[in-house]
């Protein structure tokens, strides 16, 4: 597999970060005002007081831990409306000062993000504006909210993911998967008996495409049985727009990212108003394994992540063979069609994987790609849980050789250089930017536009939107 590039050092580290000291007296005024008042309030005030001096006295006495930032940044905005809600007994002095506080809170973690945030040496390193730092922090209030939701394994978990992990290596090694990974997926198959019925959600109407996924995987591939377990995962599903004339149009594949395959946040990330409206695409946007409708548990995207490692196998391999049996109904139903994929982080790492097994692709954006999964998670895990694991046997490096077979980095991209096509944030705290640089390596270096911004901030910012319509335009996919 390609190696990162090594991130340039940062300007400093600070021993310590001053300004936590203003997050430790707001989760001070928080216990004073709180227990000021009756015990219901005085419970639910303690909350937010003792996170906010934890994460503040931690970043201050011992700064640079990310996971204080992120409970930091998260506990910022729950502090403030918690502070609205409770104004009446709280008293309305100690009310504004609680929200303005947790405000400064949420811009604090972004500051201390900001201070230890590296970057590739080819990469223009972010600014330090306030609305930057905002940014960042809403980043980090996301990842603390996920790694809340997140099962960590241990203990029995641990070592079901060393024996699964090292059978999935032997066979591996047996079959030549890891020297040649397109031998672990079958060919693109059509769904067979698709169900296609009308919807309309939030005001758009699609039709919504389900059949039963084409995965298949080898009978004694580890983790197989519980991966069948997940019933409603056993379906693919895809929304459909396409527009009603005989007109020759292009079709877009929209890959969601990871916890959403939700119609309201995926509307809302690809803008399909435009896309299929102003610009004449018809649009396909598959679900995910374990997402949406096909999410085995309450949270969308439960269990992709955060399950069992050797899932992340069958994960990923499912991904690729349901997003290939939709391309091939669009080519089915529409067999001249020019067909374009655009992915936005995981949706990210299955377009670059798309692009080294459907060669005809007209273009392939990955915007804000996760490309190396098992560094991600290490990135995100608690430092005395990644130490527990790496003592047990579990590395970052050890799991994404496992996860070779499945790993945009090891296989050749099919699509031509000139259709292939990279955005990513400088300030990004979900995926570290030496991620998409070496996807931009590994791709031959094509178009590639960074912003100043971060993972959540994508789809507002300014650069982007005209990045993809150039994209769209080059390759054939609109008049323009």
């Amino acid at each position: 597999m390609q190696s990162f590039p090594q991130p340039s050092p940062m300007r400093w580290q600070p021993r310590r970060f001053k300004s936590a000291a203003i997050v430790v007296a707001i989760g001070l005024l928080w216990l004073i005002s709180a227990w000021q008042s009756n015990w219901l309030v005085a419970a639910i005030g303690t909350v937010p007081g003792i996170v906010l001096i934890a994460t503040g006295a931690g970043q201050l006495l011992w700064g640079g831990d990310r996971q204080l930032c992120y409970h930091m940044a998260l506990a910022g905005p729950v502090s403030s409306i918690l502070a609205l809600v409770l104004g009446y007994w709280l008293g309305w002095a100690a009310c504004l000062a609680l929200v303005a506080g947790g405000g400064a809170a949420f811009m604090v973690a972004g500051w201390a993000l900001r201070v230890q945030h590296p970057v590739p040496a080819d990469v223009s390193p972010p600014t330090t504006h306030a609305k930057l730092l905002a940014k960042m922090a809403s980043d980090a209030a996301l990842l603390g909210f996920f790694i809340n939701c997140a099962q960590v394994p241990r203990g029995a978990a641990v070592d079901t993911d060393l024996a699964e992990l090292a059978a999935f290596g032997e066979l591996a090694d047996q079959r030549g998967w890891i020297a040649h990974p397109e031998r672990f997926h079958g060919a693109a198959q059509a769904p067979e008996a698709p169900l296609i019925r009308r919807q309309c959600t939030l005001g758009i109407n699609y039709e919504w495409l389900t059949a039963e996924s084409a995965y298949r995987p080898p009978a004694d591939l580890p983790g197989l049985q519980r991966w069948q377990s997940y019933r409603r995962n056993r379906r693919m599903a895809t929304r459909i727009l396409r527009h009603d004339d005989t007109q020759d149009r292009p079709w877009l594949v929209c890959v969601h990212g990871y916890r959403m395959g939700v119609a309201g946040l995926d509307f809302q990330l690809f803008n399909v108003e435009r896309l299929h409206r102003q610009l004449g695409l018809n649009v396909a946007m598959p679900i995910l394994p374990l997402h949406g409708v096909r999410r085995a548990t309450p949270l969308t995207g439960g269990l992709f992540l955060d399950g069992p490692l050797a899932d992340l196998v069958h994960a990923q391999a499912q991904s690729l063979c349901d997003l290939r049996s939709t391309i091939a109904w669009i080519r089915q139903v529409d067999p001249k069609a020019r067909i374009g994929v655009l992915g936005y982080s995981l949706g990210g790492y299955h377009a670059a994987l798309l692009s080294a097994y459907e060669p005809d692709l007209a273009c392939v954006i990955a915007g804000i790609p996760m490309i190396d999964i098992a560094a991600t998670l290490w990135q995100h895990l608690p430092t005395a849980h990644a130490r527990y694991l790496e003592a047990r046997g579990l590395t970052a490096e050890a799991v994404a050789q496992r996860l070779t077979p499945v790993s945009p980095l090891a296989v050749k991209p099919q699509v031509v250089r000139e259709r292939r096509f990279i955005f990513a944030a400088t300030a990004d705290q979900l995926i570290a930017p030496e991620q998409p640089l070496a996807l931009w390596r590994h791709w031959d270096e094509p178009a590639l536009q960074w912003y100043d911004g971060s993972h959540l901030s994508v789809r507002h910012e300014v650069d982007i939107g005209p990045f993809i319509d150039r994209a769209l335009q080059e390759t054939g996919m609109y008049a323009g």
